[in-house]
């Protein structure tokens, strides 16, 4: 164990230096504002997961119905076989496709896929 003496001696060292601060100047930070000609290669997206939909329809149920729902119930909407829906990601319309009929499951066959630069000037509009 150190004796007071020797902790003093120790700490001295320590308390007779001069602490000095300076300021340092960063350059100023600055944010890009124009990203779109920024290229990722396509490879990087390939696992990426999307959420695809096609509304087939509407119905309007009453509490009644919607709780007496079970497996195997039907809700009848406005299309069929053979009527074209329009398929979305992320809320946005990329293509059109046809309501087909695969065994006993619906399918979408995809008959168009709309041009980026259109959809964005449709949602602008």
């Amino acid at each position: 164990m150190l004796s007071q003496q020797e902790l003093d001696d120790f700490l001295g060292s320590f308390n007779a230096r001069k602490t000095t601060v300076k300021k340092i100047n960063y350059p100023a930070l600055s944010a890009q504002t124009n990203l779109t000609g920024a290229r990722v290669p396509v490879e990087f997206l390939h696992d990426v997961t999307l959420d695809i939909w096609a509304e087939l329809g509407e119905a309007t149920l009453t509490v009644r119905e919607i709780l007496n729902l079970k497996e195997d119930s039907v809700i009848e909407l406005e299309k069929a076989a053979g009527d074209t829906v329009n398929l979305k990601v992320n809320g946005r319309e990329f293509a059109r496709g046809e309501v087909i009929i695969i065994g006993s499951n619906l399918g979408i066959r995809v008959d168009r896929i709309y041009d980026t630069k259109q959809t964005k000037d449709k949602d602008a509009g």
